[in-house]
């Protein structure tokens, strides 16, 4: 099965990578340093009713 590795784009044969869903060890490095660097991160909005917290000295 053929899927596209999603840091560079390329498609490759899913049962030929030693590091799914990315198509080599390199992306899937890629991927974990832009998480670190928090180019990627998931949203969050907050639940309805939370306040914003204040801070007191």
């Amino acid at each position: 099965m053929y899927v596209t590795c999603p840091t560079c784009n390329r498609r490759f044969l899913l049962d030929e990578t030693p590091a799914p869903p990315f198509c080599s060890e390199r992306c899937q490095l890629v991927d974990l340093g832009r998480w670190l660097d928090e180019e990627n991160g998931l949203p969050f909005e907050g639940d309805p009713g939370d306040s914003p917290v204040e801070y007191r000295e």
